[in-house]
């Protein structure tokens, strides 16, 4: 029997995933190849989220996601174990658990914090780079507050309650918008003035987020400094202790809690591998993704890589996945003895979350701010998980982000945050179901199925009322009245199918997107009923997974359609 073609991908993050996912679908007619992802935990940790568990913002579970359901309907393997030695000349790696050989290998082993030999800063700074760290942040700071609640000393107490973030990058920023909101939360629950509390944000550079815009980056500095955060630019720190940090102008700062974002490289397991390395011990890889060893391959954040004009790929998430792809693509091409193909790095913008109720966005040559950037930084999030694991990690998304309150928010939304057991939405959902069931049936009873001159509301009622605006009743005019039998069929149907799904908790998310559009139409027309479109959208909360078939519908679909991500019959740029 002729030996499989070993293929290891080490690391599971968001560019380990993806080259694995891969694999699998270039490979997928090739069965003498066996893939194997190597990662430390049996989940995907969601690295650019994990200010939110530090802020307490999201549960502890909520930036966790299974690598072995995210690879489901694939042949890769999944080995939890931690790599701690490379040994490139005999195709071997040294784990805690095991040893394994490799014919191909793709490091995707992600990066770790870079201290720049400052001294006191790797043993008294908190780093924001996993999970542990995260809730240790957090712990940290309810801790501060505790011993602030009851220390009489003014200067410890100022020390307890000064908080410093090192780094005015993008996690930099992220994580102190976390603090200006929770704060406020923990300076109630510990009765201590908001005027104690200090927040402090320290960059080397002239500015915060460098690689933005200026006018984002002033959208974004005058927002944190309305709340009350002091940012200090051209400040480099020069020397850390456990309750002080001491600026190279001569400044100090007393403080028990600096986390410091200030820097990365590349993982130590990757720079002690004997690969050329580049700048902070990161792989130098050529077009391809391929180290100096023949066979190796390196991916986001381990990887060295200039193009033609001398651009050094990124830290980001995109660089992470196209590169993985890229890498992917050319360890089969080797395999199945086709052309190789260049990586061409194609970055769609960046985003910044300063807290839950503010962000800051650079997509496609698009600035946003707000609401809008909020939202598409959600969509990438959905977009990235849609790609790894079709609908079932996007529900547990929308559920930690929305659904599951773990501190205050002091906006109209705050009560969003407080879970709710489904089974109650499964009754609301079946009474929705069945007043779109009556109100369509209704329609069949009067003759909205059977041609005629009668209109989208009735024989005897126009759908433009005495408030309907007047766009909406130029788009009456002009696209329903020439089409109102077309029109009535659509609506009368509709309500039918929207009463069967939300009755059978069948497609209920889609059935409560399609239910607010109506209502929302009905509404603008002046015949709406607000009550249908409270309902509905309170069965945006995954109502049918209580007694309803999507319990069963919906994470077979999550199957099928990983299945044709897998084949590639689903392509997602």
């Amino acid at each position: 029997m002729e030996k499989k073609v070993k293929i290891v991908v080490l690391g599971g993050g968001f560019g380990g995933l993806t080259a694995a996912q891969s694999l699998d679908r270039y490979l997928r007619k090739n069965r003498n190849v066996e893939i194997i992802l190597i990662n430390k935990t049996p989940n995907q940790v969601y690295l650019t989220q994990l200010h939110e568990i530090a802020g307490n913002r999201i549960p502890d579970d909520g930036i966790l996601y299974s690598l072995e359901a995210a690879l489901d309907q694939t042949r890769v393997k999944l080995v939890v174990d931690e790599i701690n030695k490379i040994d490139v000349k005999n195709r071997r790696l040294y784990g805690v658990d095991n040893e394994y050989s490799f014919d191909y290998l793709i490091l995707a082993c992600g990066s770790e914090p870079a201290f720049f030999d400052i001294p006191g800063m790797k043993e008294n700074a908190f780093t924001l780079w996993s999970h542990e760290d995260a809730v240790k942040i957090r712990e940290h700071i309810v801790n501060m507050f505790e011993l602030a609640s009851t220390e009489e000393d003014a200067e410890k107490r100022k020390e307890y309650l000064t908080f410093v973030v090192g780094g005015g990058g993008y996690t930099g920023i992220e994580m102190i918008g976390e603090l200006v909101e929770w704060v406020e939360d923990l300076c109630i629950d510990y009765n201590i003035k908001a005027s104690e509390v200090s927040l402090m944000v320290v960059e080397a550079l002239p500015t915060i987020l460098p690689t933005m815009s200026d006018s984002l980056i002033e959208n974004a500095t005058n927002y944190l400094r309305k709340k009350g955060v002091q940012i200090l630019t051209n400040a480099r720190i020069v020397n850390v202790t456990a309750n002080s940090l001491t600026l190279e102008s001569g400044e100090t700062v007393n403080s028990r809690t600096l986390i410091w974002t200030g820097g990365v490289r590349a993982s130590s397991l990757v720079a002690n591998s004997g690969l050329e390395l580049g700048k902070r011990n990161k792989v130098v890889v050529n077009e391809f993704m391929e180290s100096s060893e023949p066979g190796i391959y390196a991916i986001g954040d381990n990887t060295y890589y200039e193009d033609k004009s001398g651009n050094v790929m990124p830290c980001l998430v995109e660089s992470a996945i196209q590169s993985a792809k890229c890498a992917a693509y050319n360890v089969a091409a080797e395999i199945n003895n086709k052309s190789k193909k260049p990586l061409k790095l194609k970055l769609h913008g960046n985003m910044v979350s300063i807290g839950s109720e503010y962000c800051i966005a650079e997509v496609m040559g698009f600035k946003l701010k707000g609401f809008l950037a909020s939202a598409a930084k959600h969509l990438a999030d959905i977009h990235y998980l849609f790609g790894i694991s079709g609908f079932g990690f996007i529900f547990d998304y929308i559920d930690h982000q929305f659904f599951r309150k773990t501190r205050n928010k002091p906006t109209v939304i705050k009560h969003i945050g407080v879970s709710t057991s489904a089974a109650w939405l499964a009754l609301l959902r079946i009474f929705l179901g069945y007043k779109w069931l009556m109100s369509g049936i209704d329609k069949v009873n009067s003759g909205w199925l059977s041609a005629g001159d009668k209109l989208v509301a009735g024989a005897s009622t126009a759908p433009i009322g005495p408030n309907t605006p007047d766009w909406y009743a130029q788009f009456v005019e002009s696209v329903i009245y020439p089409n109102a039998y077309l029109f009535q069929v659509m609506i009368t149907l509709g309500e039918i199918a929207l009463g069967i799904c939300f009755i059978l908790g069948l497609f209920t998310v889609l059935a409560a997107i399609g239910s607010i559009f109506m209502n929302l139409n009905f509404i603008i027309s002046g015949s709406g009923d607000m009550w249908f479109l409270v309902v509905s959208i309170a069965m945006l909360a995954g109502a049918g997974r209580s007694f309803g078939l999507d319990y069963y519908v919906v994470p077979y679909v999550s199957k099928i359609i990983k299945r044709f991500l897998r084949r590639g019959e689903i392509k997602l740029t």
